[in-house]
C-alpha cells in the first residue's frame, strides 16, 4: 500500500470487490489470493490477485483449494489464473484467511501455464 504502509500480505485470502466487470470475467466480492509481492503491497496503489470461484476444475491452469481453519474459506475453490488481475488498493477488503504453504508450488506451476515463461 502506499506510504509504506502494508495492510495485506501476499498469501492473504481478502474480499475483494471486482465490480465492473466485463464478459467472462469473475463477478461481485468475492473471494480472492493476494499474490503480489509484499514490497509492491506496502509501496504500490495496485496489488495483485486472484479470485477463488467455488467448486473444482481439473485442468493444468487452475488449482483446486480445499477449506481449512487457516484459509478461512467455507466451501471446495478453485484458482483460475487464467483470471489473475491488478485492482486498486480501494478493492481489497476484510481478511478471510492465509493460504497454506502446500499451495505454492501449485500456484508458480499453473501461472508458468498461462503466463508461458517456463
Amino acid at each position: 500500500m502506499p506510504n509504506g504502509n502494508l495492510i495485506y500480505r501476499r498469501g492473504e485470502i481478502r474480499w475483494v470487490n471486482l465490480e465492473p466487470t466485463i464478459g467472462a470475467e469473475a463477478k461481485k466480492i468475492r473471494s480472492c489470493l493476494i499474490v503480489q509481492n509484499d514490497v509492491g503491497n506496502r509501496y504500490s496503489f495496485l496489488t495483485v490477485v486472484i479470485p477463488l470461484l467455488p467448486g473444482t476444475k481439473y485442468v493444468p491452469y487452475v488449482v483446486n483449494v480445499k477449506p481449512t481453519s487457516n484459509n478461512g474459506l467455507d466451501q471446495d475453490r478453485y484458482l483460475d489464473i487464467g483470471q489473475i488481475r491488478g485492482v486498486d488498493n480501494s478493492r481489497v477488503l476484510g481478511l478471510i484467511g492465509v493460504l497454506e504453504e502446500e499451495y505454492w508450488e501449485i500456484i508458480h506451476t499453473a501461472l508458468n501455464i498461462v503466463l508461458g515463461f517456463e
